[in-house]
């Protein structure tokens, strides 16, 4: 018979108690990640207007959502997808949607109580709107109004909406999304998105001005704002816009990050003598939307990063580490005269591959990147005369699949 001392029987009882709560914590984890998008308390937050491409999971979730609503007992729910929309301003909100193939069921609720899917379930909570369609069409709210498109909704900033889409098929399927949100009162609008952060320490010295701003929408949006190599104002700035005090000649380095945004770098000199403002037009990163890493370069020929590439290659990293549910193409591209040749494909696409693997080896999951080479398919100018527009046909683009 084996004997245990008193201190194996501790350890033992140790681990027994410590495997018993993480088991506990995973099964609470696992109901914490269980909320699904078919459900009200798993929907999709819509965090401003734009295209969206969502997915129908093919069946309606855990909850029926719409039996406490006698009116609604012709509706049945059978693959369900839920979103939902917070006013940031006083406006008008109206929306598109389209199913391939598929008729469409849209309805809306608003209401003021806080625990808006629990009122749902119970029947409390207002439908504001029903849309059904019979056929594979467009539907949603808007101007003007017919048999598929009802009249939108006016919101106040802070009001909520939840949206339910609703089609026959236990299938997955896509769902084309066009979310508009037009400001009631374009000044208040803005007014009441600015986040200012003065950091003058002489309000009567020249100073400059930073405005980041929505480059579809004009209006401002709230970022991260670095600045480097600066001998005062080296840090991060959260806000939309920003003041400083411009005493004496200075370089600085900023870079701007916002959620579901681009990122923008600037390298500006100021003489301490005049006042300035600078508007960052930021670009809602958005399927569809393509940009270029400026700064990336190769050795000539190649595939490898020349010289001080690699900090240019740390932005990129941070925009996808700042939007986690992102997907990009990136996409080479050589400059070479004549006809798009296999060996321009070939290297245009190794260097995409090599900023793909720089962005997985620096953590970001592989199966949010693909790479694809164009070779000289797609030049900025074809008959360059300068150098510089030779290299403008070297580069490195990202665009948003997903």
């Amino acid at each position: 018979m084996i004997k245990y001392s008193k201190l194996t029987i501790r350890l033992k009882t140790i681990i027994t108690i410590l495997l018993l709560f993480f088991a506990v914590l995973a099964h609470s984890q696992r109901n914490i990640d269980a909320a699904n998008v078919a459900d009200c308390d798993g929907g999709i937050f819509i965090e401003r207007p734009g295209n969206y491409t969502l997915e129908f999971t093919g069946n309606n979730g855990e909850k029926e959502e719409l039996g406490a609503f006698a009116s609604l007992d012709k509706i049945d729910e059978v693959n369900t997808l839920w979103c939902s929309f917070s006013a940031p301003f006083d406006g008008f909100f109206t929306l598109k949607a389209f199913t391939e193939g598929s008729a469409l069921d849209l309805l809306i609720f608003k209401s003021e109580n806080q625990d808006f899917c629990e009122g749902i379930l119970s029947g409390r909570t207002e439908i504001e709107r029903i849309v059904r369609s019979e056929t594979p069409d467009t539907i949603g709210l808007g101007i003007p109004t017919n048999k598929n498109s009802l009249y939108g909704i006016d919101l106040l900033k802070g009001d909520e909406i939840y949206i339910m889409f609703n089609i026959t098929e236990n299938v997955r399927k896509k769902l084309n999304l066009y979310v508009e949100y037009q400001p009631k009162n374009d000044d208040m609008a803005a007014t009441d998105l600015i986040q200012l952060l003065d950091n003058r320490t002489d309000k009567t010295a020249p100073k400059l001005e930073i405005k980041l701003r929505d480059k579809r929408t004009g209006l401002p949006v709230k970022g991260q704002l670095i600045i480097k190599e600066s001998k005062t104002k080296n840090a991060m700035y959260m806000g939309s816009d920003f003041m400083f005090t411009i005493q004496r000649r200075n370089n600085l380095k900023m870079n701007i990050d916002a959620p579901g945004y681009f990122f923008q770098d600037y390298d500006e000199t100021f003489d301490g003598e005049h006042d300035y403002e600078i508007i960052v037009w930021l670009e809602p990163a958005q399927p569809g939307q393509k940009v270029e890493i400026p700064g990336i370069r190769f050795n000539m020929g190649t595939s490898d990063f020349a010289t001080g590439t690699e900090a240019r290659l740390r932005r990129v990293k941070d925009f996808m580490s700042l939007n986690s549910e992102v997907r990009i193409e990136i996409q080479g591209h050589v400059h070479a005269v004549g006809e798009n040749s296999f060996s321009g494909r070939r290297l245009s696409l190794a260097r995409a591959k090599k900023v793909m693997q720089y962005l997985e080896d620096s953590g970001i999951d592989k199966n949010r990147m693909e790479a694809v080479g164009f070779g000289n398919e797609h030049m900025v100018y074809p008959e360059p005369k300068f150098t510089w527009q030779e290299q403008a046909n070297r580069r490195v683009e990202i665009k948003v699949i997903e």
